[in-house]
């Protein structure tokens, strides 16, 4: 019985603390999984916060006030285009920075990519650096508007930004990096197609291929979607947002998306009025105007509904939604984890020489899918005109009187047609591709731009001149024609040189006012006044003088003249004259006021035409340059 009894009791007591030891674990399981969810919350909490990898604080955007140099009164106020905007953008954020017209979204976007150069204050910053510090390569923009060089290949055009944003293709490295581009993008079936044949999409797959080349982290396109059809739209949107699953960062301003379209993007980005009304994901954007009663109807446009409620917003909710955005946008950038990040190939600048081949390259492309329109240009600007000097002068001979006046006609006309000829079309060298050179700033320098395009040019000054002296001189009596002639076509080359400087320099000085053509006329007057064709350069009073020495009019007309006039050892004088008669061609020299030591003077003096052009075209592309990015 008493063995029973302590049994019972064993098994009473052993029950009883089974009993307290389960509901002690059972309690300490349940508070340890509540904290536990409670730490993981905060974890995630903290975890999106590391991925932050644009800052955007205070940013503030707005146009100089403009006021004319004779009256205190602006003609043009300070405008404000973006308006105290901050936000945070995260890895692997595929944005849709939505808005009525002219609510800043695209200097916004301009703002981001570090390629704003209107006056701003705040800050943008990618894992705390400031973005125009950040690393070449790391952001790169596809612009609204596509600006290619229309002539050379698909393929061409990848190549050359291949060569001078990362190396050489030669390397393995960045011939796989091409060729995956072209597939993804599916443009390989169009890589040996002309740019000017692709559609509007393959314009735009195109323009982000260029941008895709340095593998950038973050992706910022302007209007990705503007003219294009349904089909087009949808794989452009489509590419962008696997580009965002891959773990970039794409951030697009659309117009007017459709519902489709607007699906795609997992965050949304409200602008209105210059300000950031609203700035996260789709479902946060819809339960918040929900709370203001803001419920979009069935089968109607989200992003159409949000644009119009935000353009006819009362300032209640407005304030109220702008609120939200600042709180939601809170993040700790200092802990951005950069192994989690998508990496970028290292981007560089090409050493100058390779610069200036690869332009020389791109421009050869071009000229060779030209050269029917060249050919023609020869023939109706050069041949027909040293045809028709040539008839007209057909016999002459500077060894008589009336001869002087004619060999001097004829030499003007030669020195004038080729300088004149190159020079207007160096003029408008860069009004066509100062658009290209503004949106590729900072692919290569202005120097290596404006040295190729004076490169470029060579060619026609000696197919120009050559051509002038081979048919014109053809008819006319010369000493030694044959030497005489490649003296002269000599000298011609070396004046179209200076003449394609000139033109050049009043073209990248001019080209931003539009009115280069009616300010060459004006440069000419003078500067083909002091050639000694016209009037004795040995009269001008000795403050003009000084202007012969910028005129390449004056280095042609001095070397050509006196390589033919000191070969005229006689000039016939009749005895019946009442004019001076100039007995050899040293006289006709001396009479017009020509150098005795041509041909160091005029050299040097080429030479010295040439470079102050050439300065001052460079210093005005260097200006255009400094206006910074084309969007």
């Amino acid at each position: 019985m008493h063995t029973q009894t302590h049994t019972l009791t064993l098994t009473l007591t052993l029950t009883l603390t089974l009993t307290l030891t389960l509901t002690l674990t059972l309690t300490l399981t349940h508070t340890l999984d509540a904290t536990h969810f409670l730490v993981y919350f905060q974890s995630i909490k903290k975890l999106n916060r590391k991925y932050v990898m644009i800052k955007i604080e205070h940013l503030k955007v707005w146009t100089k006030e403009e006021k004319s140099w004779w009256r205190r009164k602006p003609t043009k106020p300070e405008v404000i285009i973006v308006n105290d905007v901050s936000a945070s953008i995260t890895t692997g954020e595929f944005v849709a920075v939505i808005g009525p017209s002219g609510a800043g979204k695209t200097t916004f976007l301009v703002s981001l990519a570090g390629k704003c150069t209107l006056p701003n204050s705040g800050t943008v910053t990618v894992n705390g650096t400031d973005i125009k510090k950040v690393q070449r390569g790391l952001i790169e923009i596809v612009p609204q508007f596509d600006v290619f060089m229309d002539s050379i290949t698909v393929k061409e055009h990848l190549l050359f930004m291949t060569e001078m944003k990362l190396g050489s293709v030669k390397k393995s490295s960045h011939r796989q990096t091409l060729a995956k581009l072209l597939k993804e993008l599916k443009l390989t079936m169009l890589q040996y197609s002309p740019i000017s044949s692709l559609s509007g999409g393959e314009r735009r797959l195109l323009s982000l291929a260029t941008s895709l080349l340095s593998s950038p982290q973050i992706i910022i396109c302007d209007e990705p979607t503007t003219g294009l059809d349904s089909y087009n739209a949808a794989l452009v949107i489509g590419v962008l947002k696997q580009l965002a699953v891959s773990g970039r960062t794409v951030i697009c301003s659309v117009h007017q998306p459709s519902s489709d379209l607007f699906k795609e993007f997992n965050s949304i980005a409200l602008m209105s009025e210059g300000r950031m009304v609203f700035h996260g994901s789709q479902g946060e954007c819809k339960k918040l105007f929900e709370k203001f009663n803001l419920r979009c109807p069935k089968n109607y446009n989200p992003a159409e509904f949000y644009i119009k409620a935000v353009s006819e917003a009362s300032n209640d909710y407005a304030s109220a939604l702008e609120n939200y955005c600042d709180q939601s946008d809170e993040c700790d950038e200092s802990s951005f984890v950069a192994a989690r990040t998508h990496r970028h190939l290292q981007t560089y600048q090409r050493y100058w020489l390779r610069q200036v081949q690869l332009l020389l390259w791109r421009s050869t492309l071009t000229f060779k899918r030209d050269i029917k329109n060249y050919v023609f240009q020869l023939f109706l600007s050069t041949i027909i005109s040293s045809v028709i000097i040539g008839t007209c002068y057909v016999g002459i001979s500077g060894t008589t009187q009336r001869g002087v006046q004619d060999l001097r006609g004829f030499l003007w006309l030669m020195c004038s047609e080729v300088s004149f000829s190159v020079s207007y079309c160096a003029l408008y060298a860069f009004d066509s591709d100062l658009v290209l050179f503004r949106r590729e700033v900072g692919v290569y320098r202005a120097s290596t731009f404006y040295v190729s395009r004076f490169l470029c040019l060579m060619p026609r000054c000696v197919v120009w001149s050559l051509t002038y002296v081979a048919i014109a001189t053809f008819m006319v009596e010369m000493p030694d024609h044959l030497l005489t002639s490649l003296k002269i076509a000599t000298a011609l080359v070396a004046t179209a040189v200076a003449s394609t400087a000139y033109g050049l320099g009043m073209g990248a000085i001019f080209i931003s006012t539009g009115i280069m053509g009616d300010v060459m006329p004006c440069a000419d007057l003078p500067l083909f006044l002091m050639s000694g064709a016209f009037l004795r350069i040995s009269s001008l009073p000795f403050w003009l003088y000084p202007v012969k020495y910028f005129s390449h009019f004056y280095y042609g007309m001095d070397a050509i003249s006196n390589i033919y006039w000191r070969q005229i050892d006689h000039i016939d004088c009749p005895y019946n004259t009442t004019s001076t008669c100039l007995s050899n061609g040293a006289a006709v020299l001396m009479e017009n006021g020509y150098s005795n030591d041509f041909v160091f003077e005029d050299s040097l003096g080429i030479l010295f035409v040439t470079f102050v052009w050439s300065v001052l075209g460079f210093c005005g592309l260097k200006r255009e340059e400094r206006k910074g990015y084309a969007y």
